[in-house]
């Protein structure tokens, strides 16, 4: 069948395979409309002679002919019989129509009340209609027609605890007193009165009318208290007080406390009290008032006798009650086990009273209490201790020391883990299990005043060090390596002076190593030419104070010269009993000097003694390969290794004022 347009009903054109003669039977053609969706005539040729005309099941089979699935409307088929049968135009009478797609339906909440004020139980407050999927539709061809869109309907669900329920009608109704909240898909109650998580007290924001307009009574939040079970505590004259205002102003008050327990006293715990200055717990203000939270002072230090500590003993507790007349148990205060060690013993008539029985730093570990020369730190140094400054004795760092923060003690100083971009200044040996590693900022610096480094008294031991500053007055002994790095070793002649890499092929590759007595590695600078400086050094630091001190005494020997040498024999002879003591005086001053003089220039001859041993001693040793690119330093000279070296020493030669190289 072909469909066509016409602005008037037309014949329906003759078909070809059928002339037919002077009888006919009537013919009628169809139309569907652009969108499948509408079915009407669009053509109509009566009956000729004998044939028949057209009637409701010759349409129907026209209908069914088209491919049309859907049924024709029946009432719709007569009415177009009729209209042809008298003459009419059928056209606006659809004969059969799709099924039209529905669109999705969002969830609907109705308010029944004015939902700015709360609800109360069993108010019936809102309907919830329930949103409607989206329904594909059918074409008249039997295809889907989809639905416009393609987001999901939103919905609204009560949640658990939604203080409200639904009934089969949809109406909800409030279980609790509290306002609504409908939003992010949900419809909740959120009450007004709150129980803390303690039990201990209901706080909430009363209101003076409910979402029915009805007066919020005293009576009708002391229901509301019973409901949720409060027995304890109720305080009748704050919610009155919060009624009035409320009733007075038309606003809500909120935080009201409705209702409050009694809170159980927990006992204290048996606690130590050190009668002495402890390291401050949280910092100190630098000198741009600003907290500085490594800095927190010295360990205490104590002397023989001295109390040192009071034992606080533990308190029983007293038991509460939250508002639903629960009894809320106490804490009670636990025994802090205190075990006291070295130095530490009890005041004969005083049990709680600790006194000290040696001299040393107050060493407090949890629940051990001692007197020691040596600090031990448990863990690291880091912000749980703050910078570790002792007076007295050494320090033991059983874990490692963090970047930015220092370590200070008059003896020595031993770190099991690493030291790490840290300082540690003492007056003895420095020991570090785990190696040292720096950023390499400040190399050399003294390690308490000006930033990272180490800076030992006597000897420093070592790992590894990378990127380190190191100054010692004695040796520093290094396991694996020396990588750029800046150390100087044996700056107390007295002390020693010798840099060794220990372990078969320890290198030392970049930076400056500095000795006063010899440095010995395995391998020297690196195949790339890492510059690398290894140098003796024949300056003697500890002399320096001497000799300015030299230097003092002769000018005032000097100037006390000038004045005597001024004094003619006249004017000796002429001079009062006062003025001959005062010249007695100055010339016992001058015998002082001179014999001060002499026990100098002793020191100093004898530090020059050493100096020569020492630089007659002095070696540096590669048992491996010098590179290319290290440079020898002694006496003033200097040599730069051009091609690889094996097996070499090199060596100060007084005879010629230069480098000896031994192989």
């Amino acid at each position: 069948m072909v469909f066509k347009r016409s602005p008037t009903l037309p014949p329906c054109p003759p078909d070809p395979e059928h002339p037919g003669g002077p009888d006919r039977d009537a013919v009628v053609g169809l139309r569907l409309s652009d969108d499948r969706m509408t079915l009407t005539v669009e053509c109509h040729s009566p009956a000729r002679g004998q044939g028949r005309p057209l009637d409701a099941a010759a349409l129907r089979r026209a209908v069914r002919q088209a491919g049309v699935a859907a049924e024709a409307d029946p009432e719709a088929m007569d009415r177009v019989v009729a209209l042809l049968a008298a003459g009419g135009d059928p056209r606006a009478v659809p004969l059969a129509r799709g099924r039209a797609p529905e669109a999705g339906r969002d969830a609907v909440f109705e308010p029944l009340v004015d939902l700015t004020r709360p609800v109360m139980p069993d108010m019936a407050f809102a309907r919830l209609h329930p949103a409607r999927e989206a329904r594909p539709g059918r074409d008249l061809l039997g295809a889907p027609v989809p639905p416009p869109g393609d987001e999901p309907p939103g919905e609204l669900v009560l949640p658990r605890d939604a203080g409200c329920r639904r009934e089969a009608d949809g109406t909800l109704m409030a279980t609790v007193a509290g306002t609504v909240r409908a939003d992010e898909g949900q419809v909740r109650v959120e009450p007004l009165l709150v129980v803390s998580n303690d039990r201990l007290a209901v706080t909430g924001t009363l209101h003076g009318f409910d979402a029915a307009g009805q007066r919020i009574t005293l009576s009708r939040v002391e229901e509301e208290l019973v409901r949720l079970g409060v027995v304890q505590g109720v305080d009748l004259g704050a919610i009155a007080r919060a009624l009035d205002e409320a009733w007075a102003t038309g606003r809500p008050v909120a935080g009201v406390t409705l209702a409050a327990g009694r809170a159980p006293k927990h006992g204290t715990d048996e606690a130590l009290e050190l009668l002495v200055a402890e390291k401050s717990t949280l910092g100190q203000m630098d000198e741009q008032g600003r907290m500085d939270y490594r800095e927190r002072g010295f360990s205490p230090v104590v002397e023989t006798g001295q109390d040192i500590a009071r034992i606080h003993p533990p308190t029983p507790g007293e038991p509460g009650m939250d508002v639903f007349g629960a009894v809320v148990p106490a804490r009670q205060g636990q025994p802090l086990g205190l075990r006291l060690g070295r130095g530490v013993e009890p005041v004969p008539d005083d049990d709680a009273l600790l006194r000290a029985t040696a001299t040393g730093v107050v060493l407090r570990l949890r629940n051990h209490l001692e007197i020691s020369d040596l600090l031990v730190v448990p863990g690291n140094v880091d912000l749980s201790t703050g910078h570790v400054r002792v007076s007295e004795g050494s320090v033991h760092v059983r874990g490692g020391v963090g970047a930015g923060f220092a370590v200070y003690a008059p003896h020595s100083v031993l770190v099991d883990g690493t030291v790490e971009d840290a300082a540690i200044d003492c007056g003895g040996d420095v020991v570090v299990g785990g190696g040292i590693a720096m950023s390499g900022e400040a190399p050399g610096a003294r390690a308490s005043q000006e930033g990272p480094g180490i800076r030992a008294g006597g000897s420093v031991r070592a790992l590894f060090a990378q990127n380190a500053g190191i100054t010692a007055g004695g040796d520093v002994t290094v396991a694996r390596y020396i990588a750029h790095s800046t150390v100087h070793a044996g700056f107390m002649v007295r002390a020693g002076g010798l840099v060794r890499v220990t372990s078969p092929g320890g290198r030392i590759m970049g930076g400056t190593v500095v000795a006063g007595r010899g440095i010995e590695t395995d391998e020297a600078g690196s195949t790339l030419g890492v510059a690398t400086v290894l140098a003796l050094s024949q300056d003697v630091p500890e002399a320096r104070p001497l000799v300015e001190e030299k230097r003092a005494l002769k000018r005032r020997l000097a100037h006390i010269d000038a004045g005597l040498a001024r004094l003619t024999p006249e004017q000796l002879a002429a001079l009062t009993p006062a003025r001959r003591e005062t010249l007695d005086h100055v010339l016992a001053v001058r015998r002082e000097l001179s014999a001060r003089v002499a026990e100098v220039g002793k020191a100093l001859a004898e530090l020059a003694r050493m100096l020569m041993e020492t630089v007659d001693a002095a070696r540096i040793t590669v048992r491996g390969t010098a590179h290319p690119g290290v440079v020898i330093k002694m006496g003033g000279a200097a040599l730069r290794l051009e091609e690889p070296m094996q097996g070499v020493a090199f060596t100060w030669s007084r005879r010629t004022k230069g480098i000896k190289v031994l192989r």
